[in-house]
């Protein structure tokens, strides 16, 4: 149902993140390292299961952010999961912050990472049936970078919009901070400069650096 990539800063090993249609709670998704099988080919290998899942519905969204090491997860009409991206890491499996529980009008869908180079930003999910998008701090907040509370809803022209991606690259001069993209369930994809979504709330950070 969802996929999502995570790259270990400590030594570029490359793991794929998986939710499937349907699977028990505490061992929801799966992770597997990807690797060279020595003739060229991909090789897989599971190296854990893990993520509670609350049982409305499903688990379609995964986001990665590989600078801070955290993986995001929609749990649909319940909340965002969030755990460390390493399986190595020590207490890899115990989750980190359940969040977003009462922003939504029924599911929780995409989500995207807006990332500043300070290890700020913003994680946005979709609110599906609401056609908007529900901004919350990277960062979490103060002495807490676990707490993650709704900071800003974004209006936007999907329609049941379940799939969304976002970046702080500069593309050109009518994406001067970054680019966001949603698809609608009718498979159209809305595209926006990040300065739109931003409005006068949010950050701009063209290439991660924040604009003075």
């Amino acid at each position: 149902m969802g996929l999502a990539l995570y790259t270990r800063p400590s030594d570029g090993a490359i793991f794929a993140i998986v939710s499937r249609k349907s699977g028990p709670s505490g061992a929801y998704l799966w992770q597997y390292l990807l690797e060279d099988d020595g003739g060229g080919s991909l090789k897989a290998t599971k190296v854990r299961a893990f993520g509670e899942f609350v049982g409305g519905k499903e688990i379609e969204a995964i986001a990665v952010d590989n600078e801070l090491g955290y993986v995001y997860y929609s749990d649909e009409t319940a909340g965002v999961h969030k755990y460390l991206a390493d399986p190595d890491a020590p207490d890899a499996d115990v989750e980190l912050a359940f969040f977003g529980t009462d922003d939504f009008t029924q599911d929780q869908e995409g989500i995207s990472i807006y990332k500043i180079d300070d290890g700020t930003g913003y994680v946005l999910v979709s609110d599906q049936q609401d056609n908007s998008f529900c901004v919350y701090p990277r960062e979490g907040e103060p002495g807490d970078p676990h707490k993650h509370q709704l900071i800003e809803r974004v209006k936007v022209s999907t329609n049941e919009s379940d799939g969304s991606d976002v970046t702080n690259v500069v593309l050109d001069d009518r994406f001067p901070s970054g680019f966001f993209v949603a698809m609608s369930d009718d498979q159209t994809f809305h595209y926006y400069s990040w300065d739109d979504i931003a409005g006068d709330d949010l950050v701009k950070a063209p290439n991660g650096v924040p604009a003075t």
